[in-house]
């Protein structure tokens, strides 16, 4: 497990799309909105000193990714946004999702950071389970949130206060 650099776009891109292909219910994000990105723009993401890509991996195959995105802003600087937790199905039930999520609670204190924020579709239990058992607690519930085809789905907020966990 390590932070991925500029010279991982082209596993990240590819975990990516597996990702979306494999379990698309689980990201905002569709195959068609990710797979015409070109690499230079997933480099510029490695390269942000706003995001943190943290990747496991399975001899060179990136088998698991977590990231996080800080505000730009002054005033929001303090927190950070959790997104895009993936794990390939062939690796999931070893505790990897959780390694992922601890290295970057960890990393978020060393820098500084005071509170980690997430969004998790309702129904994904899994997820929602390992959030709170690493300390996060939902603060909200967004109603009909996300909208795939006829279908809708509440997306639930957490947080997590870096100094108290």
């Amino acid at each position: 497990m390590r932070r991925l650099t500029k010279s991982d776009a082209s596993v990240l891109q590819e975990c990516r799309l597996h990702g979306l292909l494999e379990s698309p219910e689980a990201f905002l994000a569709s195959y068609a909105d990710i797979e015409g990105i070109p690499l230079s723009e997933v480099e510029m993401d490695l390269a942000d000193p706003n995001i943190l890509y943290l990747g496991a991996f399975d001899n060179s195959s990136l088998v698991g990714m977590i990231r996080f995105v800080r505000p730009d802003r002054r005033s929001r600087r303090h927190t950070a946004e959790v997104r895009s937790v993936y794990v390939r199905s062939s690796h999931r039930g070893q505790g990897m999702a959780r390694r992922l999520l601890s290295r970057l609670i960890e990393e978020s204190r060393q820098i500084g950071l005071q509170s980690l924020t997430l969004s998790v579709l309702a129904s994904n239990e899994p997820a929602r389970h390992l959030y709170e058992s690493l300390g996060f607690s939902v603060y909200g519930r967004e109603p009909k949130a996300i909208r795939k085809g006829d279908e809708y789905t509440d997306q639930l907020h957490l947080w997590l206060d870096l100094a108290a966990a």
